[in-house]
């Protein structure tokens, strides 16, 4: 037998013997407890897992924020508004200027405006798509019909368009997202995701062999990752339950979790989990989850509205959302784009013409991060009166939808108004004052680094003088900046903004007409300390006996404090509670000329009472709050009190209606008109604040001016906070004052000098309301006849 065959009979014998050797250890007692335990072990794994899957799948899945809208835009005929208003408004609603032919679209021609609404479901019912048409004339809209697929097809007695989102209320990851159904996705969409992502996902059970063996070959081929194997399960169990580490304990809990979870439940409800579930980009700090709220995000417009190059874009997102940030790279993203395309028709899933078309588009992207749409210092009101029913972690977790009174048009106007007066003053400062001039504590530790000089800052707060409810909030002169929200927090010295609280505590008393003689002579006080307070007129002169309506209008400081002493500290702190005033003031005599140090917001709660005919109602912000499925869960309706009694409350409005007849605010009525509005300026001590609150029939402004820092300024109320409230009033009011008297109302020509009855034509004559019996007598006669003034 030759060597080599006995080699080979040899290796025949050791094989067995090492195969039974193998046998046997397996067959060792602790080999085999061992593996039992490794077995126990992964079976108590594999429960853990599965109890955990479905605890977290079968609940609530995620922390949704609470959603905050602004005032829907109500149209019928007769309103108020042009088309240019109208247009502006769909465009921010995210509406497509082309032809109505869609939800969300509409054409403008001249005076005239097609539209085809989205509908949307309120607080008080659902509101249907409609297409309508709009035209104005004058200013208001003179026709509104509904349109039919053969034209008009009747008249439109009301068009509720959809509210603009205006902000959320996030949990502490930041993570946001709009749930869809997966009924509501568009089918192309879904069919590209899986073309692209997971071409497999409906035959496999969670982990594909072939997907992970398809990737390996195309990486190998390469020679780095080009391709991934991760089933849409598996991506769905990696974002949903795991962490993103690389290892091998992560990656088999990855293959057991995905198998369960297609175990426990269908294609459809995972696929519709990895549509709200799956990381599409980021704005700011806030992470976009889903495709419903990436639809918001990068096209402002909702996922059934989408076209085929949009739906093609989400999915190329998919991959790599920094990756392809269609911002930030553009070519990037839109070849990426485009191959997603090319796949659809690869796949028979697009027609070659229309995939044609659809890569020929632009991008067509939306506002970039919906900055346009953050209105920070409304948004912080909106937190705090929520904030007073509801827990934080309901606000940031249950999907609630919050309807506020918040008025997009006012709340542009407001800004602008604030940006050009600012602007304007900050100018004339800095022309005045080098910043080598000014001394080191008047600057903020920023601006001293960088050179700068202490910028003027500004608050508006803008309420409907019949509801009560915010319209508009500014808190700084960038309105857009998320910081101190000086129109709730800054309380400053208020001037003599408080001075019409003195003189209706007066009126009150019915011993006082607008006509009775106050004496503007100097006075001094006794402070509780042992100190004498002197108050002084702006213009540092003694007039003498003047009619109340004038000492008011001309905002004279030693006849209010003189009226003041009169009546006791006591009876105008209680009308300043009575008009809303809840935090406890320091009464002390300078009260009554405004050192007392009041927020925008609240000086608007006292004028809202005098707007109101004398009846208190809360600031308020919010109409109602519905949960995650549509149903209501609380309103705010209103609360109104009579609080002031109305013929005082009449006479009070006529002294602000003067203010700006021959008051501290004349220069407005340039612009606004003789008679047209009511308010008060107001200008704190050695003028580091300014201030001007007033109304017209339709909406109540109060607006400040100062520095953070109280520095002084080289404006008065009437130089710096007038011109601002002047222009926000004149852009965004359409009614002018109109003053109703109550029954027991008499109107006589009076002196504005004297007091005394005059005829109307003569100098200085007004015409001015008296409860009935209280008018001045005597005879009415000229003391210099002039011409008379129609």
């Amino acid at each position: 037998m030759s060597l080599k065959t006995r080699r080979k009979k040899s290796a025949k014998r050791r094989h067995p013997t090492r195969l039974r050797r193998l046998l046997m250890l397996w067959r060792h007692p602790l080999v085999l407890k061992l593996g039992l335990l490794l077995l126990v072990l992964l079976a108590s794994y594999t429960v853990y897992l599965d109890a955990t899957i479905r605890s977290s799948f079968d609940g609530k899945k995620w922390q949704v924020p609470a959603r905050v809208y602004a005032r829907p835009l109500e149209l019928f005929e007769g309103m108020p508004l042009t088309p240019q208003e109208l247009a502006s408004e769909l465009r921010d609603l995210g509406y497509s200027e082309l032809r109505a032919t869609s939800p969300g679209s509409f054409q403008r021609n001249g005076n005239r405006l097609s539209l085809y609404s989205r509908g949307f479901d309120f607080w008080d019912g659902s509101e249907p798509q409609q297409i309508a048409d709009v035209e104005f004339r004058n200013g208001s809209i003179s026709r509104l019909a509904r349109m039919g697929s053969r034209g008009a097809s009747g008249k439109l007695a009301l068009l509720r368009l959809e509210p603009l989102e205006i902000g959320a209320i996030y949990p502490a990851h930041k993570e946001d997202r709009v749930l869809v159904r997966l009924e509501e996705v568009p089918p192309l969409l879904t069919a590209a995701l899986l073309a692209i992502e997971d071409h497999r996902f409906y035959q496999h059970h969670g982990v594909s062999l072939v997907s992970i063996a398809r990737a390996a070959l195309a990486n190998a081929k390469s020679g780095a990752v080009v391709q991934g194997g991760s089933t849409l399960t598996q991506q769905l169990v990696k974002n949903f339950y795991l962490d993103r580490s690389r290892t091998l304990r992560r990656k088999v809990t990855e293959a057991l979790m995905s198998g369960l979870l297609e175990l426990h439940y269908s294609k459809e409800a995972i696929l519709e989990a990895y549509l709200n579930e799956v990381y599409l980009g980021q704005a700011g700090a806030r992470a976009i989850h889903g495709f419903g709220l990436a639809s918001q995000h990068y096209f402002n417009r909702a996922l059934q509205e989408l076209s085929i190059e949009k739906l093609a874009l989400l999915v190329a997102i998919v991959r790599g959302p920094a990756y392809y940030d269609p911002w930030r790279h553009p070519d990037r993203a839109l070849a990426r784009r485009n191959r997603v395309i090319d796949a659809l028709v690869g796949q028979e899933l697009l027609a070659a013409e229309d995939a044609q078309w659809a890569k020929a588009q632009p991008l067509n992207l939306g506002k970039a991060s919906r900055s346009h749409f953050t209105f920070p210092a409304y948004m912080d009101l909106v937190k705090r009166q929520l904030g007073e029913t509801y827990k934080r972690e309901d606000l940031t977790s249950n999907g609630l939808r919050v309807f506020t009174s918040f008025d997009p048009r006012v709340q542009r106007r407001a800004e602008q108004a604030v940006r050009a007066q600012i602007a304007k003053l900050q100018s004339r400062v800095d022309k005045q004052t080098p910043a080598g001039d000014l001394p080191a504590e008047n600057f903020h530790a920023k601006q001293v680094r960088t050179g700068q000089k202490a910028a003027l800052q500004a608050a508006v707060v803008v309420t409907q003088t019949t509801t009560a409810e915010v319209l508009a909030v500014v808190g700084g002169s960038d309105p857009r900046f998320a910081g101190y929200n000086r129109a709730l927090d800054a309380r400053r010295s208020i001037g003599s903004v408080v001075k019409p609280f003195v003189y209706l505590t007066a009126l009150e008393r019915g011993d006082y007409t607008l006509a009775s003689l106050i004496d503007d002579a100097p006075i001094a006080f006794n402070n509780r300390d042992g100190s004498e307070w002197v108050p002084r007129n702006f213009d540092r002169k003694d007039h003498g006996q003047v009619p109340l309506i004038t000492a008011l209008a001309k905002s004279y400081n030693q006849a209010t404090a003189r009226l003041g002493q009169q009546l006791g500290l006591d009876a105008v702190v209680e009308t300043l509670r009575r008009a809303g005033q809840a935090r406890e003031l320091n009464a002390v005599p300078s009260l009554f000329i405004g050192t007392t140090q009041l927020t925008p917001y609240e000086v608007t709660t006292l004028y809202q009472t005098i707007a109101a005919n004398g009846f208190r109602t809360p600031l308020k912000a919010i109409r109602s709050v519905l949960d995650s499925d549509g149903k209501p869960l609380q309103r705010f309706p209103y609360q109104t009190e009579q609080v002031i009694d109305p013929h005082a409350n009449y006479l009070l409005q006529r002294a602000l209606v003067a203010v700006g007849e021959f008051g501290s605010a004349v220069a407005a009525s340039h612009k606004l008109g003789a008679a047209s509005f009511a308010g008060k300026t107001g200008t704190s001590g050695a003028q580091r604040d300014s201030w001007f609150a007033g109304f017209r029939a339709d909406l109540l402004a109060v607006a400040w001016v100062g520095y953070d820092d109280n520095k002084t300024m080289p404006f008065t109320g009437a130089s710096a906070a007038l011109p601002l409230w002047v222009e926000l009033m004149a852009s965004a009011s359409r009614q002018p004052v109109w003053l109703l008297p109550p029954a027991g109302i008499e109107q006589h020509w009076v002196n504005t000098l004297s007091g005394m009855p005059t005829r109307r034509g003569c100098e200085n004559s007004l015409l001015l309301p008296f409860v009935q019996g209280s008018a001045p007598q005597g005879a009415r006669v000229c003391d210099s006849p002039q011409a008379l003034k129609r």
